[in-house]
């Protein structure tokens, strides 16, 4: 394949898979709001490009690069969205009177940073099989090993914590 055609499927895998989780959110909105075949349709088709987006991503999958490799481009976008993309986005929030959006982007620059430091510590240390993770459903905070009573980035309680395999 070249080049062009890795980014435009690496493109539509991206779309697709965005697109399948907005449809799967409104879905659910749909329902509740007692629209029955609406939330029926959209989660259909949420389901339909879930699958176009797994079928885009096994035509890609075998143009990945070495994971330590890819580890350093990860390094380097989140450090962007923690320095720059999340703090706009934050700024811009509190600009336009959306406070819990302007939460939410501090919450994932906090999160972010962890990231940060667990990819650095993995590229240093390498994989220990022993290290557990669990994730906070509520903002995406990671904790190793342990779960904390509390998340310390939105306050959710532990029982919103889900171990990861």
């Amino acid at each position: 394949m070249s080049e062009t055609i890795e980014q435009q499927m690496a493109l539509a895998f991206a779309r697709m898979s965005k697109s399948s989780a907005l449809n799967k959110l409104y879905a659910t909105k749909a329902k509740r709001e007692g629209n029955v075949l609406l939330s029926k349709l959209l989660y259909s088709i949420s389901r339909s490009e879930k699958i176009h987006a797994r079928r885009s991503l096994m035509y890609i999958r075998g143009k990945l690069v070495d994971p330590t490799e890819y580890l350093k481009h990860l390094l380097h976008d989140k450090h962007e969205n923690v320095t720059v993309t999340y703090p706009k986005i934050s700024q811009l929030s509190v600009d336009s009177g959306k406070k819990k959006a302007s939460e939410a982007f501090d919450q994932f620059s906090k999160v972010t940073k962890i990231h940060l430091i667990l990819l650095n510590e993995a590229l240093k240390k390498g994989a220990d099989e022993s290290t557990t993770y669990y994730v906070c459903q509520i903002c995406g905070y990671i904790s190793v090993d342990e779960i904390p009573q509390k998340c310390p980035v939105c306050n959710a309680v532990r029982e919103k914590f889900r171990l990861e395999d």
